[in-house]
């Protein structure tokens, strides 16, 4: 509820602070007083567009601050949209929201002392207060408002969750179909390459090192001549040659064999000689045999050169190693996998989209069909109650009405609330034909057909705060009666803002503002305050009697005080 409103250089406001309690709040005044200008300062704490205009002349800057006291389901909603925009709030903080309006147009947002936008305040606002009457800011205009009230009255929250989620589960395959088809859309192009490239990358058949040991195989084979030249001329300075190193090496063992035969302590030198010439013969058996098989051979040459020509050419395609052209290749043929998966997936998809359709068609038209009954009951309701307000000729319609032009489920236009559009009708004057309430309802047949909805939707509405402004406009008598009884029956559950001309209505206050002008210093300035209970008589007594106030109407005033408190 609203707790505080602080108004400075707002329009004729020069400084106000008024506290405000649950109930029926009423405000009376002279014509002209500055009533409604505490509507546009808490339309503008809601989210209303500013203006420069409403600054106070000679002043900078307007200011509007209000403290809301949040609970129930609004203060869930309000918590959740501002914890989104890094707005915090502790358990049981007041709301504070602060507009500063400045004749530069450096106008300024701030929600518990953080900076926010209009945006996220309009947000907010929506779920603060409902304003009804001469602004802008209501609700009952808006077909969203007319479904959510509508449906609060039917009892239809249930089944419309179920249609949201099927809808929700709708959208979320559609979306994954939606990916999975555009990807289609190059799919055929992506296989072929992705084919392509495992297919030459196995047929190549590569092994690691294999660049390397062909390398050297090349090499060997392009220089088997000089290769061969030179074994044998190794194996003849070590064994075949005249004066061979193995000869000498032979004629050194028998001379220290024959030393070690007498003074062993050259036997270790014997030793060495020996293992020395086992080597060396068996190094120059090997230098021959190598020099016996290595030749050149051009068509293992050129073969080679091919192999390493291919692996050169993966190389430059696929990675700088073998290793990571086989890991190319691995990648390439899970990608293949994948598509094959992905056309499963798509057709997986569809049947599921079907599925789904299926049941969400029910759940749609199930709705529309309990929408249309509660229509039906509204409507009768709605018209009982706008003849206890003094518009007995009024018929009152509800269409529900499945619109097409979209193609998520047989045509319709579908959202997470059904396939409906609920729109709320209104024929003030017998014989012309029902049409939309923002076209032909007054402010104050508005506000009554409000004050009607809101009798009878009291228990399922979560808004905490409504504002009905001049609510009273063309009634009085036993209807203005009736009108007050209504809005002190809404006061048990909310709190109610009413500005009033009558005296029937502000009897039935729970709280009673007086606003008057006052000049100060040749400048008019409005004043707010709560009215005494003697203030409050003389007030009931002006509205009664106009300027005149005698002692019957001062009683009459008193009467209908005590009987509005009943």
């Amino acid at each position: 509820m609203l707790k505080e409103l602080n108004i400075k250089n707002f329009a004729i406001i020069d400084q106000l602070r008024v506290e405000f309690r649950p109930g029926l709040n009423v405000f009376t005044g002279e014509t002209g007083a500055g009533k409604s200008i505490v509507v546009d300062a808490l339309n503008l704490a809601l989210g209303e567009r500013a203006s420069g205009d409403l600054i106070r002349t000679g002043s900078d800057e307007a200011v509007v601050e209000a403290a809301f006291d949040l609970n129930g389901s609004g203060a869930r909603a309000v918590t959740g949209i501002l914890a989104e925009q890094g707005i915090g709030m502790e358990k049981g903080e007041d709301l504070i929201i602060r507009r500063v309006i400045s004749s530069s147009g450096k106008n300024k947002i701030y929600i518990n002392g953080s900076l926010a936008n209009l945006a996220t305040l309009a947000a907010v606002g929506r779920h603060l207060a409902d304003i009804h009457g001469q602004h802008e800011h209501q609700s009952l205009l808006a077909p969203d408002q007319q479904m959510e009230m509508l449906d609060s009255f039917g009892g239809l929250h249930g089944i419309r969750a179920e249609v949201a989620e099927a809808y929700g589960k709708l959208m979320g395959v559609r979306k994954k179909l939606a990916e999975l088809e555009t990807g289609e859309r190059d799919r055929a192009q992506r296989e072929d390459l992705l084919r392509y490239q495992k297919n030459e990358i196995e047929a190549a058949q590569l092994k690691e090192g294999e660049d390397e040991e062909l390398a050297n195989e090349q090499r060997v084979i392009a220089n088997a001549e000089k290769l061969a030249g030179l074994a044998r001329a190794a194996d003849e300075a070590l064994y075949t040659g005249d004066g061979s190193v193995l000869s000498g090496l032979k004629r050194a063992v028998t001379s220290v064999r024959e030393i070690a035969a007498i003074d062993g302590k050259l036997g270790p030198v014997l030793e060495l000689l020996e293992s020395g010439r086992a080597q060396i013969d068996e190094a120059a058996r090997d230098l021959s045999s190598y020099a016996e098989r290595v030749e050149f051979d051009p068509q293992r040459l050129e073969s080679i050169g091919d192999r390493l020509d291919l692996i050169q050419k993966l190389k430059k395609k696929y990675g700088s190693s073998i290793r990571e052209i086989n890991d190319f290749g691995a990648r390439a043929a899970a990608g293949l996998a994948r598509m094959e998966q992905s056309t499963e997936e798509i057709e997986k998809l569809k049947s599921e989209i079907q599925a789904v359709k299926f049941g969400l068609t029910g759940k749609v038209n199930e709705l529309t069909q309990k929408r249309s009954a509660a229509a039906r009951d509204l409507e009768k309701k709605v018209e009982a109650e706008l003849g206890h307000l003094g518009m007995k000729r009024s018929q009152f319609a509800v269409k529900v009405e499945q619109e097409a032009g979209g193609d998520t489920l047989n045509g319709l236009k579908l959202g997470p609330r059904g396939a409906d559009r609920v729109e709320f009708l209104i024929s003030p004057n017998p014989g012309e034909e029902p049409r939309p309430l923002a076209k032909i309802a007054s402010g104050g047949e508005l506000s009554r057909v409000m004050l009607a909805l809101k009798t009878i939707l009291v228990e399922g509405d979560p808004i905490p705060t409504l504002v009905f402004d001049e609510v009273d406009a063309g009634i009085g008598g036993a209807v203005a009666d009736e009108v007050g009884k209504k809005l002190r029956k809404i006061a048990t559950r909310r709190q109610v803002f009413c500005i009033t001309h009558l005296a029937q209505i502000a009897s039935m206050a729970t709280s009673h503002y007086g606003v008057a002008k006052a000049v100060k210093k040749e400048r008019t300035s409005a004043e707010v305050r709560l009215l005494g209970v003697r203030e409050r008589v003389d007030e009931i007594a002006r509205m009664l009697g106009g300027k005149t106030i005698t002692g019957t109407t001062l009683k009459h005033a008193e009467e209908m005080i005590e009987r509005g408190s009943v």
